[in-house]
């Protein structure tokens, strides 16, 4: 049984090993770290050394692993590092996981456009102050970064108090992190 949790562990299966896998762990497992069912490409490794895997006990295991993944907790997790939503949750758990992965990133891709503008406003500002300007451009730059970092965070606080809002109808507390954006 340890050699087939060592295996488990791994994303991807060597052929030597096709023999000693617990299949049910290795469906579990990658349904948990978010990919999509690798039934396939076990069966390519290991029937070409002669292995049949079980494939009843990935699918169940895979199932299993879902249960853990797609969740509206593991949605919000992923949404911070990741751009792309994996789409390996079933319809009964799709929205809450969708939901908190597609808000978290998109207050993470505002906080990236918010950093990016501050920091050609400071250059502006800057610029202004030592008399680095010639014209009146660089005064409608700043006037527009201005007003749209004045957009941005109006799109935040909507994001968020969307999510927010939407949680506690479905009976939930909102991360605490979600009042960091």
């Amino acid at each position: 049984m340890g050699l087939g949790l060592l295996v488990a562990s791994c994303t991807a299966i060597r052929p030597e090993h096709c023999p000693y896998t617990d299949w049910r762990a290795t469906g579990e497992l990658h349904a948990s770290k978010g990919h999509k069912s690798r039934l396939p490409g076990l069966f390519e490794t290991c029937m070409a050394i002669g292995v049949l895997p079980d494939g009843d006990a990935y699918v169940a295991g895979y199932q299993r692993g879902l249960l853990g993944f797609c969740t509206i907790e593991n949605g919000w997790t992923w949404g911070e590092h990741r751009s792309v939503n994996p789409g390996i949750c079933p319809p009964a758990t799709s929205p809450g996981f969708d939901r908190a992965f597609g808000t978290r990133a998109s207050l993470e891709q505002l906080a990236v456009e918010e950093a990016l503008m501050e920091s050609r406003r400071d250059e502006l500002e800057e610029m202004i102050v030592s008399g680095e300007f010639s014209d009146e451009t660089l005064l409608r730059e700043l006037r527009n970064l201005r007003k749209d970092l004045d957009r941005l965070e109006v799109e935040r606080l909507r994001t968020r108090n969307g999510f927010a809002h939407w949680l506690r109808h479905m009976g939930l507390e909102a991360p605490q992190d979600l009042y960091n954006y």
